[in-house]
């Protein structure tokens, strides 16, 4: 996949998915457990290829809800139920397949990199190394976040992600945000990202 393309799924696929377009979640799916009802628990989204945990009163899209212009290696979207008229906050994973196994670590740099030339704007905020499982094992890969807009007529966003790689398969999970978010919303992102795991 192009440097450049690998950058438009990632960020499409939130922009796309950040809108308000009719989706109707109630139908339950495969995955989300309730945690509780209020606004402070959590659900958590549990499928044969990923976990993780995101606030409980926000909107689960599956691929099956997906529009066409969804990219095929977007596997799911949590969007804030609260919405905002220049961006709704959202969570969206993603699947791409490698050409080389690689480890979480490399292929977190390798998307960065990629990140950086893709993105007008780019500014890296944040780089951590956290610890995410894999397979039932511990293993390190990069959190960040940054900012950047996709052209001149979008408006500057933020971003928090997560990587990982399991065989052929890298994973990205990544949450995104007006740069006027609230810090609860914000916090609710942060936990949820780091919360991933890939099966």
């Amino acid at each position: 996949m192009s440097k450049k393309l690998i950058t438009i799924t990632l960020i499409a696929s939130a922009l796309l998915l950040s809108g308000c377009f009719g989706v109707d979640n109630s139908g339950g799916g495969s995955s989300p457990s309730d945690q509780g009802q209020n606004s402070n628990l959590t659900k958590t989204y549990n499928n044969n290829q990923f976990a993780f945990s995101f606030p409980s009163t926000w909107d689960v899209i599956e691929p099956k809800d997906f529009t066409s212009e969804i990219p095929r290696e977007t596997q799911l979207n949590v969007r804030n139920n609260i919405k905002n008229d220049t961006y709704t906050a959202n969570i969206t994973v993603v699947k791409n397949d490698l050409q080389l196994t690689l480890s979480s670590l490399d292929y977190a740099k390798q998307i960065l990199n990629r990140q950086k030339t893709g993105l007008l704007d780019y500014k890296e905020t944040k780089r951590e190394i956290i610890q995410i499982q894999v397979g039932g094992q511990s293993t390190e890969t990069y959190y960040t976040e940054f900012e950047g807009r996709l052209n001149q007529t979008e408006p500057v966003l933020k971003f928090i992600q997560a990587y990982a790689v399991k065989d052929k398969a890298g994973f990205i999970i990544m949450g995104s945000f007006s740069t006027q978010e609230n810090s609860s919303v914000i916090d609710k992102i942060i936990a949820a990202v780091k919360s991933f795991k890939v099966n």
